[in-house]
């Protein structure tokens, strides 16, 4: 009985997040935390020499460079560098930066310093009209400010629980859309 309350709670979790995002439970995955979301995601993708992934390492959190860092020395993938106006990114230039070998743009919703927020939905249109990843690190929007997966285009959305969800160190919460999910290759299953 205690084990099933204990996954009742996990799906109730589950469920909460998806609706706060309007997503569906299906499409929510728990993590320890972001990086392992964003890991998750990054080494999933199908990735060939050649491709690229388009970030603002300006304005990103060193855990959404890191895994970009490690594809490019294990697999030869090129990470586009979108320059920040101000210490803003603009939607224009991340579009700007994606080109026919782009399998990936990510970026912060809110970037940690200097804490602006980027217009996703542009970026979301752009690149689901190009079957680009589109994937959203969530840190300092989370249960803070409202995030809707559908409405901006993101394909994944990684947070951790700690900060605006008023949850514990060491969970964190990974949305990834169900088509996306379904072509992803993990590098481990459980």
């Amino acid at each position: 009985a205690e084990k099933d309350g204990m996954f009742a709670t996990i799906e109730r979790t589950r469920e909460r997040f998806a609706k706060l995002i309007n997503a569906h439970a299906g499409e929510i995955a728990i993590t320890k935390n972001i990086s392992e979301g964003l890991n998750i995601i990054a080494t999933a993708l199908p990735w060939r020499v050649g491709d690229n992934v388009v970030v603002c390492r300006e304005v990103e959190h060193p855990n959404n460079i890191f895994p970009w860092a490690g594809l490019k020395r294990r697999l030869g993938i090129e990470i586009r560098d979108v320059p920040a106006r101000a210490g803003r990114l603009l939607a224009e230039d991340v579009i700007a930066a994606v080109d026919d070998r782009t399998r990936i743009v990510t970026l912060c919703e809110v970037s940690f310093s200097p804490g602006l927020r980027v217009d996703l939905a542009p970026i979301g249109k752009f690149t689901r009209a190009r079957d680009i990843f589109f994937l959203v690190d969530g840190a300092q929007t989370a249960g803070i400010v409202h995030t809707d997966v559908e409405a901006s285009g993101i394909d994944g959305f990684a947070v951790s629980t700690q900060k605006g969800l008023l949850g514990i160190y060491g969970m964190g919460l990974l949305y990834c859309r169900q088509s996306w999910a379904e072509r992803l290759n993990p590098v481990y299953l459980a």
